[in-house]
């Protein structure tokens, strides 16, 4: 009972937002040419409902976002076989599982008859998924689960749908070490203790984000001294991080999707009274982080999202807060936006739903967002682990992230130190 409960509730979910986004562009049309009564469907994959629901209203809100300032530019509608045609979205609800998000995308590509797909959050659902949308040969772009598993699959398979919107996680994650013996190199944090915890989401993400992190710490000195893989859904901390404490741990690294969990460790690392050095992947991804974490942040580091640099992003940041009422968050919002846009103009180069057709289209678009330089690498190695991935560069020459450090209620860029907005605080360490 309770699963076909929640069945009807991802159901209506995903109707209300195709009853909202195609009203919604009909009525800013004005004077630009008539939608085609056939309107092109797209499959909006994430999280939106379960642990991670927060994630999936920052998507749906970005991708909506993305038509209203596709209209106002002209964008829309895109001529498509020679007709005129808008866009609906269509919710594709993972609920944060894989069996689920797999039912999720053959409902959504046998009954609710989307023409395409984009976007998704988790590694574990994306490993799931990338083998229904080939099975239907449909393009599913942006797509953010960044599991190197994912990037195998379309190395061993031959996958030329699938375009992998974040780079493999090991990519991003190996450059908090980076960071750390930079500010080594530069005196400004070297504990005469070298001792680390990591506290990892039970995920895929979580996995690779462990390995990454772990891999470079080892490699630059540090022991190991302790390691918890927790659900999705657990929120209890307290007898880890005492245990970390007793283990003398000067540096703690964790990384979880949900909010609940990602704050419930921030408090519990200070409730334990630890210090040292607190790599926290996830507090970026939720603009009320000091609500929700209050001073229990102070110190802690992250490099989870794209972090406004520009008066473009700031400007994009401001309107997008006029229009919801509350800040954005730049990983899933920013992207959601930034990818919505790029297929529009993809759609609009190809003239056509034919999957390899527009595959190819996308493959060879390259597109400056508001967050990033977006191009998709045609062979392994080419800036990504396999083709069909988004290339990783510098800021706005490729996908990358800042990182910020968080005190006193703000969040600065601190590195690299060429886009640093404040300087590092080292943190107390005992």
């Amino acid at each position: 009972m309770e699963d076909d409960m929640n069945l009807g509730l991802s159901k209506i979910l995903r109707r209300v937002g195709v009853i909202a986004v195609s009203a919604f562009a009909f009525s800013l049309v004005g004077t630009q040419p008539s939608f085609s009564a056939d309107n092109i469907k797209i499959g909006v994959m994430g999280p939106h409902t379960g642990p991670a629901a927060r994630v999936g209203q920052d998507i749906q809100e970005g991708v909506n976002f993305a038509i209203k300032d596709a209209l106002a530019a002209g964008d829309l509608p895109v001529m498509v076989d020679g007709e005129a045609r808008g866009i609906e979205f269509v919710w594709v609800d993972s609920e944060s599982s894989p069996e689920k998000g797999v039912r999720a995308v053959r409902r959504a590509i046998e009954e609710d008859n989307v023409d395409a797909l984009m976007f998704g959050w988790h590694s574990s659902v994306g490993r799931a998924v990338i083998d229904v949308s080939a099975e239907y040969n449909k393009v599913h772009f942006g797509s953010l689960p960044a599991t190197d598993t994912i990037s195998k699959k379309i190395i061993e398979k031959g996958y030329t749908h699938y375009f992998k919107g974040w780079p493999v996680i090991g990519a991003l994650a190996k450059q908090y070490v980076v960071a750390l013996n930079d500010w080594k190199a530069q005196g400004l944090w070297d504990p005469s203790v070298k001792k680390a915890a990591l506290l990892l989401e039970d995920s895929d993400w979580g996995a690779g984000w462990g390995e990454a992190v772990k891999a470079g710490l080892i490699e630059s000195g540090w022991e190991i001294v302790g390691e918890d893989v927790v659900k999705m859904d657990e929120t209890s901390f307290g007898s880890i991080m005492t245990k970390y404490r007793a283990l003398g741990a000067t540096l703690v690294g964790f990384t979880h999707n949900a909010p609940a969990s990602v704050f419930a460790i921030v408090k519990a690392h200070a409730d334990a009274g630890l210090t040292g050095m607190l790599f926290a992947e996830g507090v970026g991804w939720y603009p009320d982080w000091y609500e929700r974490a209050g001073d229990a942040a102070n110190y802690a580091v992250s490099m989870d999202s794209p972090r406004a640099m520009t008066s473009s992003q700031n400007e994009w940041l401001g309107r997008f807060k006029d229009e919801y009422g509350h800040d954005a968050s730049p990983a899933s919002g920013g992207h959601a936006y930034d990818y919505a846009r790029m297929l529009i103009k993809g759609l609009a180069k190809a003239g056509t739903l034919d999957s390899d057709t527009l595959s190819d289209t996308l493959l060879n678009l390259e597109y400056t967002g508001v967050w990033h330089h977006y191009a998709f690498a045609k062979t392994a190695g080419d800036s990504a682990m396999a083709p069909y991935e988004v290339k990783t560069g510098g800021f706005m020459e490729g996908f990358s992230f800042p990182m910020v450090q968080y005190y006193d209620g703000k969040s600065q860029v601190i590195w690299p130190a060429e886009h640093a907005e404040g300087k590092f605080r080292a943190p107390p360490t005992n």
